[in-house]
């Protein structure tokens, strides 16, 4: 069974080596998406930070506002199938909470840039990956989501 387009034969002989080619763009797509599910998870809780921000900044100074400790993910909060927690929030003055928002956008913006990075060196091996499996094989193989 073919899985090309009716009266197209495939003329093309797979080595080992074209192969491992093949499997390496794959897992390397696999990745590329994941950072970039990360990064655009990155960027709504920077945004969701900056939001916040903008609003504290309209609050006195010396006010004290509400602030999470903790929040970790519920799975890794699950002792014996009990949900124990997602973290508490406590009161803080407005100028705390406001440098531990600065510091946790910082922080955001180290791993966007990390993340931004390495999606731009995958993306160049992917590309060269792509240009050399369409090089050997045409129109035989769809690297194309």
């Amino acid at each position: 069974m073919e899985l090309l387009p009716q009266g197209t034969q495939n003329n093309s002989h797979v080595t080992f080596e074209d192969q491992q080619k093949i499997n390496e763009f794959s897992t390397l797509m696999t990745h590329f998406d994941r950072l970039n599910n990360q990064l655009n998870s990155l960027e709504s809780d920077k945004e969701q930070i900056d939001d916040v921000t903008l609003e504290l900044e309209l609050v006195d100074e010396d006010e004290l506002v509400d602030f999470l400790i903790g929040g970790e993910t519920p799975e890794s909060n699950i002792e014996n199938n009990n949900f124990i927690g997602d973290g508490c929030f406590v009161k803080l003055k407005q100028k705390i909470v406001m440098k531990k928002l600065e510091f946790q956008s910082k922080q955001i913006d180290l791993k966007i840039d990390s993340i931004k990075s390495e999606l731009d060196i995958l993306n160049k091996t992917l590309s060269t990956l792509k240009t050399t499996l369409y090089a050997k094989f045409g129109n035989a193989i769809n690297l194309e989501r």
